[in-house]
């Protein structure tokens, strides 16, 4: 499904990943549609597959996990790298990547004897190299924001 995007699609967008527990009815008091247009726009976005799901934002710390790390892997067989990474519930991430390295791996970590076993079992797919996640920032950026978004009323 091909469509135009007007400024109404892209104010519902950054509305939605700002809070995507906002209401139809909210989202069309924000930028001036009745509730069932907002709804059929949100429809045709979502068919379109320009919003793809809505999830909650967990707290990892509160889950029992103290840190995060990058793992940048070499292996020899990708297929081997997925099925690894799909049995893993620490992997938040698993990009095929180019460069020295052919994946980089996101790990959610509880503690470094964790990190150590969870390194050991992927050293014996292939070579791997690791960095601890200090500070993250941009997470969380909207890819349409708000306020960037002017819609003309009149």
């Amino acid at each position: 499904m091909n469509f135009e995007f007007d400024a109404y699609d892209h104010k519902i967008i950054a509305l939605l990943q700002d809070n995507a527990r906002l209401s139809y009815a909210e989202l069309g008091r924000h930028i001036h549609l009745t509730s069932p247009a907002v709804t059929e726009r949100v429809r045709r976005l979502e068919e379109a597959g320009v919003i793809t799901g809505y999830r909650a934002k967990v707290n990892l710390r509160k889950l029992g996990y103290s840190f995060e790390a990058f793992v940048q892997v070499i292996v020899e067989s990708h297929e081997a790298l997925d099925e690894w990474a799909n049995t893993h519930v620490e992997v938040l991430a698993n990009h095929a990547t180019t460069g020295n390295h052919c994946a980089l791996l996101r790990l959610a970590i509880k503690t470094p004897e964790h990190l150590q076993e969870l390194l050991k079992s992927l050293g014996e797919l292939g070579k791997t190299s690791t960095s601890i996640v200090l500070t993250s920032q941009c997470e969380e950026r909207a890819r349409l924001h708000v306020d960037e978004v002017y819609i003309d009323t009149e």
